[in-house]
């Protein structure tokens, strides 16, 4: 019996060893999921996040357990929601909020369409309802009288509902704050003028960007949590409290309560952007932005942009939130929740008839221009005249990169080239100005068919700060040709990326064999800072996809691309 008593001592003494090495595993949304929201409603939790001039918009993914996340829909869907025509880079849809009240669903936007200095000032922000999240059926959206961006909705005890939103006082100055009014819910109408509420806790000048606003009543005490300092290493989280939803703000003394900022070698970056949520059992969390820098010398490699990451929120004896116990945001998490990697194969073998939720289009389509029908088993592309890099909507699709260590992978099957403009293939995409291709192009007009495999990638750039080039939009592009052996045989396109590079590859096939492909070669190698800084007067809030595309280069295409499947493998 002692001796037994001894063994079960031992086994819970081990366990309880055990249970303390679990650790919360960051990010939780890996790949470019920036200015993150969450939602709590009974047993559910939901986050939104931004998808800029990606189409559908607006991500909405689902967890019981703030572990296991899965992606159901999208909030804007429709092209009556999110008309992206023509919209630059880094434009489109920004920073949503995802709120819940009275069984409705909210979820706020603004969609930026331009940079000029005329419109310096921002669209007008809308919020989009469903009374079933779970349906991916949004409402058209909802108008805000005011200009700005990053909008929250409140509801008080009493029934008033706030709009709070950053704006700046004018398209000169540009001198950023936190702005607000109430509305009508109904109609999205102004009820009362807009305030300046908070200037936020930085010095009062163009750079101090306060933003990304929540407000939250909690032990009939309201708290406004903002975003401070810009989108790159200053980013941070402050949080004030007031006895109103419109202050005046008392300045949390421990501010900033979410910045890594102070210490460049931390392995998470730019954190800030937060949002918190309840519990069923009480406890509070949170969720915040943050980037990864893969640093090679004075240069920081960080493809995978701005990630969403999870972590516990708890309160001082003087009512303060104190984020990630006043520790920096990190990685992992000791003793929160459990060990789990978020990353895993994707395998797409194109069985469906509809595409799968994790798909973007660039910009919203016109029209249909890939079909899952007209070939099983194969995703087809119709080509159009628009190709990688125009201001418009190439027949591509995307689909996030989750993982600094990532191979992809696909089968272009049966493409013929009608001329030298026809071309498919597949990219490692950021924007219009930063993607890096190989595909299969045809060699002349002539109608022989003959066709070679082209490869164009973007040679590294000179670094000028921690996320900025000297070379104007970073399009200084290297061009390859390789020839091909056959006129119609099919192509596996190959791209391994790491935390500094990527490589582009290709193997023939047997026309005959569907898996008979030779040896893999590498065409190009290429460092990814071209993939992680932004052009000078530009931005960088995204971070790279991988796509297949079948383009006409400026021409009509009779010439479909079938691609066989699509393989996302995530490395160590």
């Amino acid at each position: 019996m002692r001796l037994l008593r001894t063994l079960l001592c031992l086994v819970w003494v081990l366990a309880q060893e055990l249970m303390n090495t679990f650790a919360l595993i960051n990010p939780i949304l890996p790949g470019w999921n920036p200015d993150p929201t969450i939602l709590r409603v009974g047993p559910d939790y939901f986050i939104a996040t931004s998808t800029f001039e990606y189409f559908p918009g607006h991500p909405i993914y689902y967890s019981t357990n703030l572990v296991d996340w899965e992606l159901i829909g999208h909030a804007l869907n429709r092209p009556r929601q999110l008309s992206l025509l023509g919209t630059p880079s880094d434009a489109g849809a920004w920073a949503p909020t995802l709120r819940y009240h009275n069984g409705t669903f909210y979820l706020t936007s603004t969609v930026r369409y331009v940079y000029t200095y005329e419109l310096r000032q921002f669209p007008r922000s809308f919020f989009v309802t469903t009374t079933d999240i779970f349906s991916n059926q949004w409402s058209d959206p909802v108008y805000f009288d005011a200009l700005g961006y990053d909008a929250d909705l409140f509801w008080d005890s009493n029934g008033d509902v706030y709009n709070t939103w950053s704006g700046i006082n004018n398209a000169i100055d540009k001198i950023y704050g936190i702005y607000q009014n109430k509305i009508d819910i109904n109609t999205g109408n102004t009820l009362t003028p807009a305030e300046l509420i908070f200037t936020g806790t930085l010095p009062d000048n163009s750079s101090a960007r306060p933003e990304g606003p929540h407000i939250y009543l909690i032990n009939s005490t309201y708290y406004l949590l903002i975003a401070e300092g810009g989108s790159g290493p200053e980013h941070r989280s402050t949080i004030q409290r007031g006895p109103s939803p419109s202050g005046p703000w008392e300045n949390n003394p421990a501010n900033p309560i979410l910045f890594n900022g102070a210490n460049l070698s931390l392995p998470v970056q730019y954190t800030g952007h937060a949002d918190i949520v309840q519990a069923p059992d009480g406890a509070w969390w949170g969720v915040a932005l943050g980037v990864r820098p893969q640093t090679v010398g004075d240069f920081d490699h960080i493809q995978l942009g701005r990630e969403t990451f999870l972590f516990p929120v708890t309160f001082d004896t003087l009512g303060w939130p104190v984020f990630n116990h006043g520790l920096p945001l990190s990685t992992e998490i000791p003793d929160v929740l459990t060990d789990k990697s978020h990353l895993s194969t994707f395998y797409d073998s194109f069985t469906s008839p509809t595409l799968q939720n994790s798909y973007y289009f660039l910009r919203t389509p016109y029209k249909p221009f890939h079909s899952l029908t007209a070939r099983p088993s194969f995703l087809r592309l119709l080509a159009n005249s628009y190709a990688l890099g125009d201001r418009d909507n190439p027949a591509l699709i995307l689909r996030k990169q989750t993982s600094y260590e990532e191979t992809f992978e696909t089968i272009l099957d049966g493409f013929v080239t009608g001329s030298n403009l026809t071309e498919a293939g597949v990219t490692v995409f950021y924007g219009d100005f930063a993607h890096n291709d190989i595909g299969v192009v045809g060699v002349s007009d002539d109608g022989s068919g003959e066709r070679v495999v082209v490869t164009r990638t973007l040679s590294p750039a000179e670094q000028v700060g921690p996320w900025a080039l000297t070379t104007t939009n970073s399009t200084v592009t290297t061009v390859t040709y390789t020839p091909l052996s056959t006129k119609s045989g099919p192509v596996k396109f190959v791209v391994v990326g790491n935390s500094t590079s990527y490589s582009l590859g290709f193997a023939e096939g047997n026309a005959t064999e569907t898996d008979s492909f030779g040896e893999i070669t590498y065409t190009a190698t290429f460092d990814s800072v071209s993939m992680s800084v932004m052009p000078v007067n530009d931005f960088f809030f995204k971070g790279a996809s991988f796509g297949v595309y079948n383009t006409g280069n400026g021409r009509p295409s009779l010439s479909p691309a079938d691609f066989r499947y699509w393989k996302q493998t995530p490395g160590a």
